[in-house]
């Protein structure tokens, strides 16, 4: 029965080998965080603020850098529209400007290299590598950065501590610090970060009082921050460190292992299903010589022992080469979430790691095969003498196999939970799975109910036989069938989902609604920019007011005592940020009205009276609003008391501006402003010609091409459906070896069958075709129970989550389902080659000896 054991082998491989290599990516990953940590973040310390510094800040910092013995750099960084090339190719884009010696620590990977030390004698743009592909550019092209006409003098080809995915919306383009006065971007309105990065002396130092341990400074940092933390936040600036941006990295390794890592064990439970049933047919198979050893003398625990040995060895084998299958994942794992990643990953051998995943796939396995183990106690000596077939594990008392359950249950439990970090997110995962589990099983079971209860007459024989054959005595359909269809319920959601963002986007932009959108038009330019459309023979379809302002008290109390106020709920975010807000008269159809009433005109004094406005709810949770609660706005130094009229609900995808905080009419005129116009453009070179023009001459204004981002979000999209495609995989390999091992322990059964109709007249072609036709039935109903499921929690996903009417693309999910079945079918041809290429006499003489 070697071969049937090897089933074992095969079921644990894939979930080992998944947890193996995703616990030793996350050590890489943490290993490199740890080891590249400054040049991650490219200083020791960074001080950034949306407005300049002030001359307080700009004191505190110099004092700073003189009392740690440090050096410094300053940069500014903004999202503006660039033209590329000659011909003024017109791309929103990530601006920096920064100083020869930049990064403190580390440095741009470039081509040429070293390309931004050469700021001081050679002024240029560094232009990122895949977009100057894009648009057919090369060295020595030139880009219009505002008023700026700069050389292309390198290829950016990587940036310490940030992933492609940085460069979604537009590429990343450095120029020089000294130059970025004279572009003209740096106006009111402006959306620009300022920053100043310091490095401070660690080691060896020639002044021994400014001599600092590298393990001295974060904690010296972490103090002067929260001693200075009133001051800083009264300024409107953030600090980041090298500790911070770690702890910011761990998070989000943290949850990307989880992630992968959750797929990995769905990957590894439906292995145990698969060594469990493994191992109860082989025990079945063996009853026979288990009665016959006990009535020879054999104990039950021997008995026990002796089975618990060989599974001990085949697990070790398994587990051994699921862990070097594991090993070499660990090596593709950065190439397939390459785009996700912020830097190269310094990978190596990880004992932990490994210890951690084989010992873990081991446990679970072995707890799916104790309750099979527990039925060898109910075999009895006499079943020697019966020749009816038993099932043994019929036989167990309902408190042992309720106790086999909620052992394997527990160590799921304890097992995910320490994957996770949290054992109610084990719990409820276990039940969530135990629950998909028991919907595909039953789905199977009713399939099979079906197809037993129909006649089928009408049918060919041979399809006649090869239906009926899912449902023979010691089948594994029901087995196979939720298996295979975890694995096609976890693509088949994954798919969904990933169809269901497309179709947002595609729902959010249709063909009638805005796809240029202006913003950052200064009071001074927007007749003028209105006016360069209607000579292109368009008109504005809305042109917005933005007025900025910061929260400064809310229902009485002042901001900076809730932020104070450690029991306080509301959201610190919230009390933090700067509202940019609008006035109108009317709602927009992006706007519903929810609760209150809302007030399209105030005629009353705005500097003594309360000013009604309508708030999103997505700000009313966030604060804990309530209809009639007071807001305290500083609108650029003037305060406002407002008080909320109405809540409304605002669809914050569609591409025209949208605000949380809504003013009336007549208040807001005044107060310093830019405006935001969108408009529809029916072609590509109309649309690219106008924001040319309309750039060159407002350099400030970015003009942006909602189709054009759209088609970076559908493209990163592909890539986040290609990773976690690659990690499913490993629940389709899981149940293709349990499909593999079922045929195997079903190998007998098909022999005598093959030998009975060859004997009455069979042909070998008739015989192959049953057998291949009942792999394909098998993975076709498969398929169609995981389809089941996947279209039921897709429809849960656009209902109760992207709120959108469900429409299911059949045509994706066909084709995963048509590769699932096609494997099913390979799997099947393969394991009855050999049971047609034998005689029946031959296969009769052998049965009999």
């Amino acid at each position: 029965q070697w071969k049937q054991l090897l089933v074992f082998v095969g079921s644990i491989l894939a979930g080992i080998a998944a947890l193996v290599a995703i616990l030793s990516f996350r050590a890489d990953v943490l290993r490199t965080v740890d080891d590249q940590a400054r040049e991650l973040l490219g200083s020791d310390l960074e001080v950034e603020a949306t407005q300049e510094f002030t001359e307080s800040v700009i004191a505190w910092m110099d004092s700073l850098e003189v009392a740690l013995d440090g050096r410094s750099i300053d940069m500014t960084e903004m999202t503006s529209m660039v033209l590329y090339g000659p011909s003024a190719i017109p791309r929103l884009s990530r601006v920096r400007a920064v100083e020869s010696t930049y990064p403190l620590y580390g440095s741009l990977s470039t081509n040429p290299a070293f390309a931004v030390q050469q700021f001081n004698s050679v002024y240029g743009a560094i232009v990122e590598q895949s977009y100057l592909k894009e648009l057919g550019l090369e060295l020595r092209d030139t880009v219009q950065v505002g008023l700026l006409r700069l050389p292309i003098i390198a290829a950016l080809l990587a940036v310490p501590g940030e992933s492609d995915a940085f460069s979604l919306i537009g590429p990343r383009i450095y120029v020089p610090q000294q130059l970025i006065g004279e572009s003209g971007l740096l106006q009111r309105g402006s959306r620009v970060e300022y920053k100043r990065q310091f490095a401070f002396q660690v080691g060896p130092a020639k002044n021994p009082d400014t001599f600092l341990l590298s393990a001295d400074l974060p904690e010296i940092l972490r103090q002067e921050i929260d001693t200075q933390r009133p001051f800083l936040r009264s300024e409107r600036v953030r600090t980041e460190t090298v500790e911070s941006r770690k702890e910011d990295f761990d998070e989000v390794i943290d949850g990307l292992s989880k992630f992968l890592g959750l797929i990995g064990f769905i990957a590894l439970l439906l292995g145990g299903l698969g060594v469990g049933s493994s191992i109860y047919v082989y025990i079945r198979r063996r009853i026979p010589a288990i009665a016959s050893l006990r009535c020879l003398g054999m104990r039950t625990h021997q008995l026990v022992g002796m089975f618990l040995i060989q599974i001990l060895v085949l697990g070790i084998l398994g587990g051994g080469l699921g862990t070097l299958i594991g090993l070499g994942i660990q090596w593709a794992l950065p190439v397939v979430l390459a785009d996700f990643l912020p830097f190269s990953i310094a990978q190596g051998f990880t004992p932990e790691a490994v210890l951690l995943g084989l010992g873990t796939g081991l446990l679970i396995c072995f707890s799916f095969a104790l309750l099979p183990i527990l039925s060898l106690t109910r075999i009895s000596p006499l079943l020697a003498l019966q020749i009816r077939d038993v099932s043994p594990l019929k036989q167990l008392p309902k408190p042992i196999l309720f106790g086999g359950f909620l052992i394997t249950a527990v160590l799921i439990i304890f097992t995910l939970g320490g994957l996770l970090n949290s054992l109610l997110a084990g719990l409820f995962f276990t039940l969530g799975m135990l629950f998909s589990a028991v919907v595909l099983a039953g789905i199977a079971w009713l399939l099979m109910r079906v197809l037993h209860e129909v006649r089928l007459r009408s049918l060919p024989y041979v399809m006649r036989q090869s239906l009926s054959n899912l449902y023979r005595p010691n089948n594994q359909s029901v087995l196979l069938m939720t298996t295979l269809g975890m694995g096609m319920l976890i693509l088949g959601t994954m798919v969904l989902s990933r169809d269901i963002i497309l179709q947002r986007i595609q729902f959010t932009v249709g063909e009638d609604q805005p796809n240029l959108v202006l913003y950052d038009i200064q009071e001074w330019q927007n007749d003028g920019v209105n006016a360069r459309i209607r000579e292109a023979g368009y008109s504005p379809e809305q042109n917005v007011p933005i007025v900025t302002m910061r929260l400064s008290g809310l229902k009485g109390i002042s901001v900076r005592e809730l932020i104070e106020d450690s029991t306080s709920e509301i959201s610190r975010w919230a009390l933090r940020r700067e509202y940019r807000v609008t006035y109108r008269d009317s709602l927009n159809p992006a706007e519903t009205l929810l609760e209150g009433e809302w007030t399209g005109s105030f005629e009353g004094d705005p500097f003594t009276q309360a000013i009604p406005i309508s708030v999103s709810e997505e700000i009313l949770e966030e604060l804990d609003l309530e209809l009639g609660d007071s807001l305290l706005f500083d609108v650029q130094g003037v305060p406002m008391q407002t008080t909320v009229a109405s809540f409304r609900k605002v669809d914050f995808q569609r591409p025209e501006p949208n605000f949380f905080v809504l003013f009336p009419a007549g208040v807001l005129e005044a107060a310093p402003q830019f405006f935001a116009t969108t408009l529809f453009v029916d072609s590509e070179e109309k649309k690219v010609a106008l924001q040319s023009a309309i750039v060159t001459e407002f350099p400030n204004v970015s003009a942006i091409d909602i189709s054009a981002v759209l088609t970076s979000v559908r493209g990163f999209l592909d890539k986040i459906s290609t990773a976690v495609q690659f990690m499913a995989g490993f629940s389709i390999v899981t149940g293709l070896f349990v499909l593999g091992g079922a045929l195997s322990t079903s190998r007998m059964q098909r022999v005598r069958e093959s030998v009975l109709l060859r004997t009455l007249g069979a042909v070998g072609k008739q015989v192959r075709a049953i057998l291949l036709l009942e792999v394909t039935f098998l993975g076709v109903l498969a398929a169609l129970t995981g389809l089941i499921l996947s279209v039921g929690s897709g429809w849960a996903l656009a209902i109760f989550f992207f709120k959108l009417p469900y429409v299911p693309k059949f045509s994706t999910l066909g084709l995963f389902a048509g590769g699932l079945v096609g494997l099913a079918l390979l799997i099947g041809w393969l394991g009855s080659r050999s049971i047609i290429s034998e005689s029946p006499l031959q296969i009769l003489r052998e049965q009999a000896s």
